[in-house]
């Protein structure tokens, strides 16, 4: 109380000549400094004299703007505006809390690079769709369970599928620069016709695994090549390790030069019964080794079985949402909307609680940027439908919160389809809604904190909240 009225009282003699608000005047007169190139010490001689815990007072007081401001009118403003704790009480202050356990495990936690983040990310106008943006060549025909990856500038699809027994063996570049699609002569060996598989890039080249063709043929490992177009399919002869059992509608991500794969359904090798896996493998792609880490890996948090799931890779984590169990009598009988964490470091499952609502579970359309999480489209878990709702979890702080977009701004809903962010724009192909489509989709992520690593002009640019 005493350190308080301490305070108050100083800063109310500091402010009484001008006879304004005490707290954006602070700022505005600090801004007004460096218009005028003179020194803060100097103008606000009063201030600089209080003790640094008082000052550090003073200024907790202040919104992100004014904060922006101070910092940009002195040398000494701008190291205090970037100590952590007045952006620790700003994240605290807007109900964007993170717990110890995260901070704790992140070294040297930045608060002002979280809130500038988490501050633009939620913003309105944030996120923008393009719905069939223009583009040149010969667009992808409609198809769902393809995959799309990034490579430098282009985004590669390969494979799918429009009906049971249609599925492809093209593969198709789009440059996102140009906004052109085409199709190269692939070296090697032919792609599969198949859907439902996973491909991962891995240190300059895309490791495929699974998939299916419709009559009965479960494909295994492949290498390709994007730079060369070469397609090589694997022999187990040049493999080590325990082989994971060919599968579908399994997920996948890497951290470094491991690849992982989890759960998934196929047919049980010696009963010929449909079945849905929990199992989990990790290949080293340098060696070509796989390892069975279903066991050694397997706690409390260890996810249960389940298909049609995503797996993503935050600050070289693993992220896995979502996903459900289905049978060919029933459909789906069980929908998760749960998020587990594999942390290869310690290699350990962990599975936080998240506040905030998410609705859909399964064959969702995921994409990541930053500490973002972002899910599109996917099965309904309450209205068994698929949707065109868009999700985001903070990995930081584990909530869901969903952006609101006029509903003729919102692309069609779907599920099975791929979602690429290449830079600030993420690239939306194909899916299922009823049938395959050819939906061309394109979201703007105007966040520049999240790509820059200074996000003071920013933070001022968004306007006092």
């Amino acid at each position: 109380p005493c350190i308080h009225h301490y305070t108050l009282i100083i800063t109310l003699n500091f402010f009484a000549k001008m006879q304004q608000p005490i707290f954006p005047i602070l700022s505005l007169g600090f801004s007004k400094l460096k218009e005028s190139k003179a020194r803060a010490e100097d103008t606000f001689p009063q201030f600089f004299e209080l003790p640094v815990e008082l000052r550090f007072y003073v200024l907790s007081f202040l919104n992100e703007t004014d904060m922006c401001s101070v910092a940009k009118s002195s040398r000494t403003l701008r190291q205090m505006a970037q100590e952590n704790m007045i952006w620790r009480d700003l994240c605290k202050q807007s109900g964007w809390e993170v717990p110890y356990e995260t901070v704790s495990s992140l070294f040297d936690f930045d608060y002002k690079k979280y809130f500038s983040e988490k501050l633009t990310i939620s913003r309105k106008g944030s996120l923008n769709w393009s719905l069939s943006p223009k583009v040149t060549g010969t667009p992808i025909t409609k198809r769902f369970k393809h995959t799309a990856t990034a490579f430098g500038k282009y985004i590669i699809f390969i494979g799918g599928q429009e009906t049971d027994t249609k599925r492809f063996n093209e593969i198709v570049y789009f440059d996102t620069q140009t906004q052109a699609f085409f199709r190269p002569i692939i070296k090697g060996d032919m792609p599969p016709n198949f859907s439902r598989h996973i491909s991962v890039l891995v240190k300059g080249r895309i490791f495929i695994f699974g998939g299916f063709d419709g009559f009965g043929t479960n494909f295994e490992l492949a290498i390709f090549n994007p730079a060369t177009f070469t397609w090589t399919n694997v022999d187990r002869s040049q493999i080590r390790g325990e082989f994971p059992a060919p599968r579908t509608n399994h997920a996948a991500a890497a951290v470094g030069n491991m690849l992982y794969i989890f759960g998934g359904n196929n047919n049980n090798s010696a009963t010929g019964q449909y079945q849905v896996l929990d199992d989990f493998f990790g290949l080293d792609t340098d060696s070509l080794t796989w390892t069975n880490l279903s066991q050694s890996t397997r706690n409390s948090s260890y996810p249960h079985a389940r298909s049609g799931h995503s797996l993503s890779t935050i600050n070289n984590k693993l992220f896995l949402f979502g996903g459900g169990v289905w049978n060919e009598t029933d459909g789906w009988v069980q929908k998760s909307t749960d998020i587990h964490i594999f942390d290869p470091s310690t290699q350990l499952w962990s599975q936080p609680q998240c506040t905030g609502k998410i609705e859909t579970s399964t064959f969702v359309i995921s994409f990541s940027i930053g500490n973002f999480l972002f899910i599109f489209g996917g099965g309904s878990k309450p209205k068994h439908c698929v949707t065109n709702d868009l999700y985001i979890l903070d990995t930081l702080s584990f909530t869901w919160f969903s952006p609101e977009f006029e509903d003729k701004d919102k692309p069609q809903p779907r599920d099975m389809g791929t979602a690429t962010a290449v830079g600030q724009n993420v690239y939306f192909m194909g899916g299922y809604a009823g049938g395959a489509v050819s939906y061309f989709d394109k979201l703007t992520v105007d966040a520049k904190p999240i790509f820059e690593k200074n996000s003071w002009v920013e933070i001022a640019g968004c306007g006092a909240r």
